[in-house]
């Protein structure tokens, strides 16, 4: 009985696909949720007001699709990531493991890319055929408080790449307290935003009072944008949560701290397209 025990081990190990979790109807369900944040926005923003789907002209029915879409969807994304958690005690080719957890962050980044493309694709078709496209003339847009918004974001990424490097080279309590940096340093620019957003709405920046003009089509753009992209810094935030709470727990052993390297390249790219973001709409308008 002893000669044949190793059999399976090796068996296991030899097979190309033993490393591959079994089916998950995550990323179905968190697909779901993020397919219908953009109709519950365009409702709030009162944009779909000649849809042929009568619910989605109301905007009461808007706030309730994409409150509601948001919590599936952040949900559905916690769930995974418990669920990817747990698979990583059945692998039995670690190494292969962390290689496919790394390519499926970057297909999703890739995802996430192709729909800021769209928008960024949209923004600058309408910019470049209509002359009229941009704020209400006269209007101060951005200043002082975007940019430091800006500074502060960058800076997000710039503590949360050291804190990985840190974890890395098993520096834990240093990993600990820039993660906490760069989860501050992101709330407080996504509370600049919201401050942003509120003062552009109290000052008549919104497209139902502008009417149908060029400017409002542009304010649904950037509410749609800034929103979009808020939304990315708040999952990126929840990200890093998990990672500095996993931290505490001391859940990261050797090399298999995949959670720590998902959240900073998320991170980074919330950054990188913020910057875009930044160029396109409050310096090329």
């Amino acid at each position: 009985m002893s000669t044949n025990s190793p059999a399976p081990i090796v068996a296991a190990h030899d097979d190309p696909m033993s490393h591959v979790p079994p089916g998950s109807l995550w990323p179905l369900i968190v697909a779901s949720g993020l397919m219908l944040m953009p109709f519950g926005m365009l409702s709030v923003l009162g944009l779909l007001k000649n849809s042929p789907v009568g619910p989605l002209k109301d905007p009461q029915v808007g706030i309730f699709i994409l409150f509601g879409s948001s919590l599936v969807f952040l949900f559905a994304l916690m769930g995974w990531g418990h669920q990817i958690i747990r698979e990583k005690r059945i692998a039995h080719d670690v190494v292969q493991q962390q290689k496919d957890l790394q390519l499926f962050i970057i297909l999703f980044l890739c995802g996430e890319l192709a729909a800021f493309g769209a928008i960024f694709g949209f923004y600058y078709h309408r910019h470049i055929n209509d002359p009229a496209f941009g704020p209400i003339p006269g209007m101060h847009f951005g200043g002082p408080l975007v940019a430091f918004a800006t500074f502060i974001l960058l800076s997000s990424s710039v503590t949360c790449e050291f804190a990985h490097h840190a974890l890395v080279h098993g520096k834990i309590l240093a990993a600990r307290l820039l993660f906490l940096t760069t989860i501050i340093l992101g709330a407080i620019f996504l509370g600049m935003t919201g401050f942003e957003w509120g003062e552009l709405i109290h000052r008549g920046f919104t497209p139902q009072a502008i009417g149908e003009a060029s400017p409002a089509v542009f304010a649904a753009v950037f509410y749609a944008s800034t929103g979009f992209h808020a939304m990315h810094v708040a999952t990126g935030l929840i990200m890093l949560f998990m990672v500095l709470l996993r931290l505490e727990t001391g859940h990261f052993k050797g090399k298999r701290h995949f959670a720590a390297v998902a959240a900073s390249w998320y991170w980074h790219f919330v950054d990188i397209v913020w910057v875009i973001l930044f160029i396109s709409v409050y310096v090329v308008q």
